[in-house]
């Protein structure tokens, strides 16, 4: 579990001349297991925010604290240990390794920490138990999204970290992954954020953050979330 406080958070790119304030004093707090959606259009900060979360990118200034460590002083060795053993990523277009079967994706992943989960249950909890041999190729996107969820997953990661999962699949693909999504939320404990520009899908959260022009312009507790089902695409 992962509680995350963010205070002041800002990132610019470029100098003087050429600057762009990509997040500009970004300021949040996230309890242990919950399901977040964060929302904005293209341009809003939505990538620059996840990587500052996920480790992958330091902010200009502001700090990052999670479980009480402050992200923002970590050196790169510090950066490396902080992904491998506290974040796990779901991208939207997958990023499997095409030469490996989907059991041996996920094994990459189980790779990198001790107190990891068994990679072949994991991918029948995913529903690919029969899909385990299968590489990428021959997965439906669908598919392939759920082995790249496996992956993440499978190391028992603090926060999971999901850029636009359901972007590049149909409804009913997209019904299933959220509902897997909520249900790591719900049953284990671990802190799931989701970035997207879907505003249909905010309604299955537990906190809804939405982002426009680098700021945040709303940060909502919702008391009800819905079920996937409930929602309209």
């Amino acid at each position: 579990m992962a509680k995350i406080i963010l205070e002041n958070i800002t990132k610019i790119y470029g100098n003087e001349e050429t600057k762009v304030v990509a997040l500009d004093n970004v300021s949040f707090e996230i309890s242990s297991g919950e399901l977040v959606v964060i929302l904005g259009a293209s341009g809003a900060g939505k990538s620059t925010l996840l990587n500052i979360l996920g480790g992958m990118d330091q902010a200009t200034s502001g700090k990052y604290l999670v479980d009480d460590e402050d992200v923002t002083k970590f050196n790169d060795k510090e950066l490396t240990l902080f992904r491998r053993k506290k974040i796990g990523f779901v991208f939207q277009f997958y990023n499997l390794m095409p030469n490996l079967t989907a059991l041996e994706n996920v094994m990459l992943s189980e790779e990198t920490v001790r107190n990891h989960l068994n990679s072949k249950e994991v991918l029948e909890l995913v529903g690919l138990g029969s899909r385990i041999n299968n590489f990428p190729s021959k997965l439906s996107g669908g598919e392939q999204q759920r082995v790249s969820i496996a992956r993440a997953i499978v190391k028992k990661p603090s926060l999971l970290l999901c850029d636009e999962p359901t972007g590049a699949l149909d409804s009913k693909t997209g019904q299933s992954i959220l509902k897997l999504l909520k249900g790591i939320s719900n049953h284990d404990g671990q802190t799931v954020i989701i970035v997207t520009h879907n505003a249909s899908i905010q309604y299955i959260a537990n906190r809804i953050i939405k982002l426009s022009d680098g700021k945040i312009i709303e940060n909502v507790l919702n008391p009800n979330p819905k079920e996937v089902d409930e929602i309209e695409w």
